[in-house]
């Protein structure tokens, strides 16, 4: 099954982890080929969003990677807040909150604005997240939690969940 996630990852222009890759890049550029599986319902903007909310590395990391790079098409600009009152209505939220309490809240109101969330938190697609992404071995971990991708209102790619763990209300 790895071997396949690798694969799957080289076919959709995705960079899987090996010895010695850094975690950080990685996850910044999954974010990106993550959204380009993604459809949002709102009307497009003139850039591609992406807020970082809570203490995390990957901040720095993605508007390191993103400074010159474009997501569906647009320029990618980087925020970066520890308040979800300062998240605004960004395309896609790394939700990097410590708490459960902090992350379902952040995740509701995601929820209400059309705003795909992705997170590294343990339990983060069960407790109603869209993405989670973990490593494990080097090797990426993927799931998604489809039931709430539909209630966010966002379509997901069949390639993109083809290479995860899909969690829906019809599965034990």
């Amino acid at each position: 099954m790895r071997g396949l996630l690798a694969l799957l990852c080289l076919l959709a222009g995705m960079v899987p982890a090996w010895p010695g890759s850094d975690e950080l890049q990685l996850k910044a550029i999954f974010l990106g080929r993550f959204a380009s599986y993604v459809q949002w319902p709102q009307a497009e903007r003139p850039s591609f969003d992406i807020t970082v909310l809570g203490s995390h590395p990957l901040g720095a990391q993605l508007a390191q990677f993103y400074a010159d790079k474009r997501i569906q098409g647009r320029p990618v600009r980087i925020h970066t807040t520890s308040q979800l009152h300062d998240v605004g209505q960004p395309d896609l939220l790394f939700i990097a909150l410590p708490s459960v309490v902090a992350r379902k809240a952040a995740i509701v109101y995601a929820q209400e604005h059309g705003v795909l969330t992705v997170s590294d938190a343990k339990g983060f697609a069960e407790q109603g997240g869209v993405i989670q992404i973990n490593f494990v071995e080097q090797n990426a971990q993927i799931k998604i939690n489809y039931d709430a991708a539909v209630k966010t209102g966002l379509h997901i790619g069949a390639p993109l969940l083809s290479i995860a763990t899909v969690l829906r209300r019809s599965q034990p």
